[in-house]
């Protein structure tokens, strides 16, 4: 391909300069498909990951899992090529092929020797493109999903979190789980994953990241080659239902005798990732509830009481408003909770401490760099930045974002963001209601 051809593709781009002295550009091809390469020559690897920004969000009410379905049977052939005849190659290769969709994308990822990334565009390309979504192919997947759905509800823990999503999320796709569950996973179809694919696996709705030991220039003409046929669409939006507090506290009672721990969930609406004061809710909720045994949690419930290994609370970061969420897995509910509710209280009405923010201030400058150390790593928060159009400088700016935080806004955050009288709680336990210490509440059914 000529040359000057190649570099009238892009019709912008932009250039990073980490910590690491690592390029980040981020190119747009002609048919809306945005490029993000990140490259890395210290290793002879390339991760590679093609986003879909459509994922549960999008699946049809009744059918939660449809998106994750669609993207695991990508990788599993194509209109020339059997799932089995992929997977000699990626074995071949020693590489890895996989599938996955969560609340707000999906997409497929490769991770190969450098030496082998044209062979890898070319099954990302065809898989993308051509997906032959086999019918034997889509009932294996469809058995898996639901042998894995019915396997969840075995563990308490995740009881309580299905059951709190649904009774937050009333008429909203996240009241199921984005992979599906017993109800759902039966009810999709194969012309489900065809009608999903084809109304969002369009270009402008769509970007490629590459991380690793790759050339900018030349990655960026091998993608144009593969997908310069590929027609962007209009993407239907998602409609999504705003979320309402509970005006009191509200408990729904799950009794199992066979257990020997309670299990507990609870939480209210939250923010979206991109609200303007998610930093300062991050930190705020970092200092509350962050660690197991730092977070005023932790040291109330784990380190001083003794009443469980694990106690958090943190809010969901998605495109669409999440929840504010804690949980305690412990043998003695009553005060466990009791506990948790006073520090969550005592965080809305007093705020957070200097030394408490200057404590969050060095956890997440000291280790958000850790989280891109790795081709993974950076393969993982280039897209998380790009699906949320936070632009490639947030990598560079994220720590000097987050001291910029103060004490004020982190305080403003706790009023603003947290409703200590306004919780939905799941219990998961095999004690009497009248055992866990619960008074002026509404118990569900």
């Amino acid at each position: 391909m000529n040359r000057h051809l190649v570099v009238s593709l892009t019709s912008a781009f932009c250039l990073l300069t980490s910590a690491f002295a690592l390029p980040l550009y981020r190119d747009s091809l002609p048919n809306g498909l945005i490029v993000l390469t990140y490259e890395d020559h210290r290793l002879p690897i390339a991760d590679i990951a093609l986003e879909c920004r459509s994922g549960h969000d999008c699946d049809p009410l009744p059918k939660a899992g449809v998106a994750a379905l669609t993207a695991q049977l990508l990788p599993r052939g194509t209109k020339t090529m059997s799932g089995d005849s992929v997977t000699s190659i990626i074995e071949f290769l020693g590489a890895r092929f996989e599938g996955w969709a969560d609340d707000d994308g999906s997409g497929v990822s490769l991770r190969v020797l450098s030496k082998d990334l044209t062979t890898a565009l070319d099954l990302l390309a065809d898989a993308v493109l051509n997906p032959a979504f086999d019918p034997k192919e889509f009932r294996r997947s469809q058995d898996m999903a639901l042998a894995r759905a019915r396997r969840t509800l075995d563990r308490p823990q995740a009881v309580a979190t299905l059951e709190l999503n649904r009774l937050l999320f009333p008429g909203h796709p996240f009241a199921r789980p984005a992979t599906g569950d017993t109800v759902t996973i039966p009810q999709i179809t194969r012309d489900d994953l065809v009608a999903f694919h084809q109304t969002h696996f369009v270009p402008n709705n769509c970007f490629v990241v590459v991380v690793g030991d790759v050339d900018r220039q030349s990655l960026r003409a091998e993608l144009w080659q593969r997908f310069q046929h590929w027609q962007p669409a209009p993407v239907p939006q998602p409609a999504i239902p705003k979320l309402t507090f509970p005006d009191r506290l509200r408990v729904r009672y799950i009794q199992r005798p066979d257990l020997n721990q309670t299990y507990i969930a609870f939480g209210h609406p939250g923010i979206a990732v991109t609200d303007t004061d998610m930093l300062a809710t991050r930190l705020m909720s970092y200092i509350l509830g962050g660690s197991a045994m730092s977070s005023r949690l932790g040291i109330a419930v784990r380190e001083a009481a003794g009443l469980a290994y694990d106690v958090r609370c943190w809010f969901d970061r998605g495109r669409h408003q999440g929840l504010f969420r804690a949980t305690v897995q412990t043998a003695d509910p009553k005060t466990a909770l009791a506990k948790m509710l006073h520090e969550i209280r005592l965080m809305h009405d007093s705020g957070a401490t200097r030394t408490e923010l200057k404590k969050a201030h060095d956890y997440y400058t000291g280790s958000f760099p850790l989280t891109y150390s790795s081709n993974q790593g950076k393969l993982y928060q280039t897209q998380w930045t790009e699906r949320y159009r936070f632009g490639p400088e947030w990598l560079e700016r994220f720590p000097e974002l987050v001291r910029a935080v103060t004490l004020e806004q982190v305080n403003a955050a706790a009023r603003n963001h947290l409703y200590p009288d306004q919780f939905i709680m799941v219990i998961v336990t095999n004690q009497e209601k009248e055992q866990l210490g619960l008074t002026d509440v509404e118990w569900l059914e």
